[in-house]
């Protein structure tokens, strides 16, 4: 029982790390996409959001960079944005929203595991933090809902860079070759 456990634990972990890894090279080809000049940090900076605890200060970091890379490309090539802040608000508000998911589970967690330990010894328990739990799952929904449009955009973003005027030559390392 324990090795099915542990297999599906490690199934579950290799797909949520391939998928964390198509979105990083995501964020890196739409920084890549910009000339050197225009890029407010460097592309390979965003695999630091691989760091455990750290990546939660560096996504805020990461969401406005790319945002104001995207806007300094536009600009220097005399191109009109829709948005002063090209994915800057769906980034930053899956930002907040994760940290405040992940607060609530962290303040929610002592209860939880008081409540599995009861149970484990067979006592019935009403759960007290369940409503919590709820808000923190829809939360999480929307963080999730949230990522997976800042991923659109940035990729939306990153295509579009590639039909601005100077974009096929040298000032782009993404687009090199085309």
């Amino acid at each position: 029982m324990f090795a099915f456990l542990a297999g599906f634990l490690f199934f579950f972990f290799a797909i949520f790390l391939v998928i964390a890894i198509l979105y990083l090279l995501n964020l890196q080809n739409t920084l890549k996409a910009a000339a050197p000049e225009n890029r407010k940090m460097p592309p390979a900076n965003v695999w630091l959001l691989l760091i455990p605890l750290f990546n939660i200060y560096w996504m805020f970091v990461v969401v406005k960079r790319i945002s104001e890379t995207i806007a300094a490309e536009y600009q220097s090539k005399g191109q009109a944005l829709s948005n002063a802040k090209p994915t800057y608000n769906v980034g930053m508000a899956m930002a907040v929203l994760s940290v405040i998911s992940s607060l609530i589970s962290i303040i929610t967690s002592p209860n939880r595991m008081k409540e599995t330990e009861m149970a484990m010894q067979g006592v019935v328990v009403e759960s007290q933090s369940s409503g919590l739990q709820m808000v923190s799952g829809l939360i999480s929904l929307v963080v999730l809902v949230l990522w997976i449009v800042h991923w659109v955009q940035t990729a939306g973003y990153k295509n579009k860079m590639k039909m601005l005027p100077n974009n096929k030559g040298n000032d782009s390392q993404i687009f090199q070759g085309m």
